[in-house]
């Protein structure tokens, strides 16, 4: 019987006080279920220990937020002379769900754009790649090259060289209004435009992706259905 064993890590001990800080002054979050004693001492410590210096300065507000802890008279009284202690601290906030942190982490939590929009022509020689999605509103020269983690849109004409699915997506896309590439590439599967007259024969509005591990092209107004089938896929 052969007995795997998993690499395991101990976790270091959450600090009683995590200072943030924001485009007010500081913000100080308490935690909420060590013991009283432990949050004293470990405030204590930040302010006054070997760390205290990085508090000096100028003066600054200071939002503290204690969140779902409990706090009676002689605790709140005992934690705010503490604070009160650093000179430069103007205490602007005192509460178990102050704006600062709610502003904060309704910051951290914006939804970012999972895509990219390029502007202008990539030139011969250029090699630029993005994480996500792209949408290119320009041409991609001869020669250039342009490279995506995910699918790659092109409003324009693609004449260089483009690969989606960078990180080995089989699923991504590369569409492009007028499509005449150098060679194309869907994660490892690489291909080449049929030519004419010495040249990648040109056409119009159409989209390239994976099909029977191989790749293949099809006309734009198809690429919604693609897209639909691939969404149920996952």
């Amino acid at each position: 019987m052969t007995t795997k064993t998993i690499h395991q890590a101990k976790l270091g001990a959450k600090p009683p006080v995590t200072v943030k800080g924001t485009k007010h002054g500081l913000l100080f979050m308490l935690d909420e279920h060590c013991d009283f004693e432990a949050l004293t001492n470990g405030l204590s410590e930040l302010l006054f220990g070997d760390k205290s210096a990085l508090f000096a300065g100028a003066e600054i507000g200071v939002f503290v937020d204690y969140g779902s802890r409990v706090l009676s008279r002689d605790e709140n009284r005992t934690l705010l002379e503490l604070f009160m202690k650093q000179e430069n601290f103007i205490i602007r906030e005192w509460s178990s769900r102050t704006s600062a942190r709610s502003s904060l982490f309704t910051n951290t939590q914006q939804k970012t754009p999972d895509y990219s929009l390029y502007k202008g022509t990539i030139r011969a020689g250029q090699d630029l790649q993005f994480e996500g999605d792209v949408i290119v509103v320009g041409d991609v020269n001869p020669s250039a090259q342009l490279s995506a983690t995910g699918d790659i849109y092109i409003f324009g004409r693609l004449y260089g060289i483009a690969h989606a699915g960078s990180h080995g997506n089989p699923k991504a896309v590369i569409a492009a209004t007028d499509f005449a590439p150098m060679q194309l590439r869907i994660a490892d599967f690489v291909g080449y435009a049929p030519e004419e007259d010495g040249k990648p024969l040109r056409t119009l509005m159409e989209f390239a992706y994976v099909k029977n591990e191989a790749l293949a092209v099809d006309k734009l107004k198809f690429l919604s259905s693609y897209l639909q089938e691939r969404e149920l896929d996952r």
